[in-house]
């Protein structure tokens, strides 16, 4: 009798090691992205000369950068199988908090910074409280965050806003090094080459792509996935405040309503670039190439005279066949695993945070082997022998 349980990772094995180069590079999201920029950029470049204008191209990369941050730190909690619909409110409280710090307390680029970071952190550590420790699912969590942030960005303007930011902050957002290059894309990659040395080389990242992947075995395979999920939710409120000081350098100001319609529009940067909605997939690189796709295909709208009611429709294409061309492209790669999760209402631990079977998660593996068999693995046989 075949054992499909390990013959189908081996035929998916040798299927890849027969691929051609130029298949497997497809697979990368980064490389498939990227390389429909450029059909993007050719095309308008063709009706438009002026799009492949060093200026407008450097208004394409620093207008990419707020929503870079924020599908950053989207991709750490998706990649967790979580979601965070309170990204752009902490980006506009940063944006509000430091704002009013250098208007009217003449604050420096770097304290600054410093205080985004801390801004993020502190509601992200809201979040983090809410799934990781009170441990309600993340969308209901981050929906009632939404709402308190929201209302918080108006308490604290009372109807006033920032609107004097010195221009040696704000020069970073129109000057350039080489043409085409702002100066605040290159303040921006280091935080992309960051993330994606945690994310790839860390035992936290790793772990990150464990519980997204499986819940249930990452804990059995000794990691705290409350501790985890808490992690990423901190990590996304830090990079959300660092989003906040990038969006005062390039807009020069902050309102009552400053990135309340970024939620979404980040969480799209994020699918684009390949992260999956079903966790455990995705990276730092994609979100960034996503963000930049998505600027670049509003600003092809509007060369092309589309009507700005309609770019928010287009943008909910470009994700729908984003999340078709995901499901697609990843269905013959399902494993066996992931079935036992089934997300917050299916894997449920106890406050210890150990799981609590019998409930929608199933038998564990040990015990689905023992119906199936009759049999009591090696590590559940009585010791020394049978009676």
């Amino acid at each position: 009798m075949t054992d499909t349980g390990t013959s189908s990772p081996a035929r998916r094995a040798d299927l890849l090691r027969t691929a051609p180069a130029w298949s497997l590079l497809l697979r990368r999201r980064e490389i498939l992205v990227t390389a429909v920029i450029v059909i993007v950029v050719a095309a308008s470049t063709a009706a438009h000369p002026y799009f492949w204008a060093s200026g407008n191209i450097a208004f394409i990369f620093a207008d990419s950068v707020v929503i870079a941050f924020l599908a950053l730190g989207e991709s750490f909690v998706m990649i967790g199988r979580g979601i965070d619909l309170s990204v752009g409110a902490i980006m506009g409280l940063s944006a509000i908090i430091v704002g009013f710090q250098i208007q009217n307390h003449n604050m420096t680029l770097l304290p600054a910074v410093g205080l985004g970071l801390v801004v993020g952190l502190v509601f992200g550590l809201g979040n983090g409280l809410l799934v990781g420790w009170v441990r309600l699912p993340p969308i209901i969590a981050t929906l009632g965050t939404l709402s308190v942030y929201s209302g918080l960005e108006f308490v604290i303007t009372n109807g006033n806003q920032v609107d004097t930011i010195p221009s040696s902050i704000t020069n970073l957002g129109s000057d350039t090094v080489l043409p085409g290059i702002p100066v605040i894309l290159l303040l921006t990659l280091p935080f992309v080459l960051i993330s994606a040395y945690v994310l790839r080389y860390t035992a936290f990242g790793r772990s990150i792509y464990a519980v997204g992947d499986d819940a249930e075995a990452a804990y059995r395979a000794g990691i705290g996935v409350q501790r985890t999920l808490f992690g990423t939710y901190l990590i996304s409120g830090a990079l959300s405040g660092l989003g906040g000081v990038a969006y005062l350098i390039y807009t020069s100001g902050a309102s009552s309503t400053t990135g309340i319609n970024d939620n979404l529009t980040a969480i799209a940067a994020a699918i684009i670039g390949g992260t999956a909605l079903t966790g455990g997939v995705g990276g730092a690189v994609g979100p960034f190439v996503g963000s930049v796709f998505l600027t670049v295909t509003l600003t092809a709208m509007s060369f092309a005279h589309v009507a700005d009611v309609w770019q928010p429709a287009g943008v909910g294409v470009l994700v729908l066949l984003a999340v078709v061309y995901d499901s697609r492209a990843r269905r013959p790669g399902h494993r066996a695993g992931r079935s036992g999760w089934r997300g917050w209402s299916g894997w449920r631990g106890s406050r210890s945070g150990r799981p609590e079977r019998g409930r929608a998660g199933g038998p564990s593996p040990e015990e689905a082997a023992e119906q199936a068999t009759g049999e009591q693995p090696e590590s559940r046989q009585p010791q020394g022998g049978t009676r």
